[in-house]
């Protein structure tokens, strides 16, 4: 996995976003109560992804979540090695998109 975007938080507790040797986006953020399969992050990190890749804009589907920050979401991340290797604190989920679901 290699980091794409981030928030210029240390240590990996914060939102950030990630290319899979899949194909697949992981967006690491906050996670949302009842919904494994979506987490919260500034509308910033989705620019600064943006603006890495090449594209004018974040190319998924999000819905405002207010104070600049923004739903995403895709199929919550299980995979162990992918868990372990961005050790995500309790409070934050990690969610995968697939390039052939941009919006």
């Amino acid at each position: 996995m290699r980091r794409i975007a981030d928030m210029g938080c240390e240590g990996g507790n914060c939102p950030n976003t990630y290319a899979t040797d899949r194909g697949t986006i992981v967006v690491q953020g906050d996670a949302v109560s009842g919904d494994t399969d979506a987490v919260v992050v500034p509308n910033e990190l989705l620019r600064r992804h943006a603006h890495a890749t090449g594209q004018p804009d974040w190319p998924w589907t999000v819905s405002p979540a207010g104070d600049d920050r923004v739903l995403v979401w895709g199929r919550q991340v299980t995979d162990p090695i992918v868990l372990n290797t961005i050790n995500a604190p309790s409070h934050e989920n990690l969610v995968e998109l697939d390039q052939e679901a941009v919006a």
